[in-house]
């Protein structure tokens, strides 16, 4: 079994089966998310669609129907996938992102968008694996961020990054801790990472070599849009171990990553907003 093998993908259909299925439906029977910041959507969004940015979607849940086909979308289909992971983490029936974003919905060719459609997926393994796994999902989005700082040459994006690298490290010495606490072990078990192969992942089943690949010659708003999704994997990924915990200071833990992850999605938005009033 490889690290990759962890992974499960996301359901995805593009613009036009949305667009079928929009036409075939009426509004009260789906769930039609945005989860882009309120500026893009100001700036244009579907017909009928519901603002909820992607930061915001664990506290706003009650506002849609779990048991109706839910369709996310943003800009260019890396947040939504990483969203509709939250969503069906939530218990909703159906959830599907779609793929390409709006720039697809409006006839522009998104291509090579990175493949952040998967969610991790580990039953059945011991607490160790799971802290082990969620480590080296750190270790690849620390990488990722120091990669971002090392080649920007804007000092507020390069300030950024390494912040955010930083933060990745911290929450790598809070997993060994707990690794150490909990499950007896001050390393990750040699199986995962023998499992890792060489192969550097980060959250959503991305590798490195994907990520880094992607992002060149890149402006600074799609690789925001793309660290976005990373951070929301990451947030759900600790809401899910923390109900998961079965002692007071591991959910204590776990739930202290998840806000830290959380913030980091709102230090990332906040951002985007930045770049949206400079490009209008």
């Amino acid at each position: 079994m490889g690290i990759l093998d962890y992974f499960k993908p996301v359901e995805t259909w593009d613009a036009d089966q949305v667009r079928q299925f929009l036409q075939e439906h009426k509004p009260d029977e789906y769930n039609l998310v945005d989860v882009r910041q309120p500026g893009e959507y100001e700036d244009g969004h579907l017909p009928g669609a519901q603002l909820i940015p992607v930061k915001d979607l664990e506290e706003q849940l009650e506002q849609l129907d779990p048991d109706k086909t839910t369709i996310t979308y943003c800009a260019a289909g890396v947040r939504s996938r990483a969203g509709a992971t939250v969503l069906a983490r939530a218990g909703f029936r159906q959830v599907v992102s779609m793929s390409g974003g709006i720039r697809a919905w409006e006839g522009l060719v998104a291509e090579g968008e990175p493949e952040l459609g998967a969610t991790w997926f580990a039953p059945g393994q011991t607490v160790a694996e799971h802290l082990a796994l969620a480590w080296l999902l750190e270790d690849g989005t620390r990488q990722f961020y120091a990669a971002l700082a090392a080649g920007r040459t804007d000092p507020g994006e390069v300030d950024l990054f390494r912040r955010l690298s930083a933060v990745e490290e911290q929450h790598q010495a809070t997993l060994r801790a707990l690794l150490r606490d909990l499950a007896g072990k001050a390393e990750p078990p040699a199986k995962i990472l023998e499992e890792r192969g060489g192969t550097t992942v980060l959250e959503g089943g991305i590798t490195l070599e994907q990520a880094l690949n992607w992002v060149m010659g890149k402006d600074l708003r799609r690789i925001l849009e793309l660290a976005m999704g990373l951070e929301t994997n990451a947030w759900d990924r600790y809401l899910l171990m923390q109900r998961a915990a079965d002692s007071a200071p591991s959910r204590e833990a776990f739930g202290r990553l998840a806000e830290e992850e959380k913030r980091h999605l709102g230090l990332l938005g906040a951002e985007l907003d930045r770049v949206l009033v400079r490009e209008r």
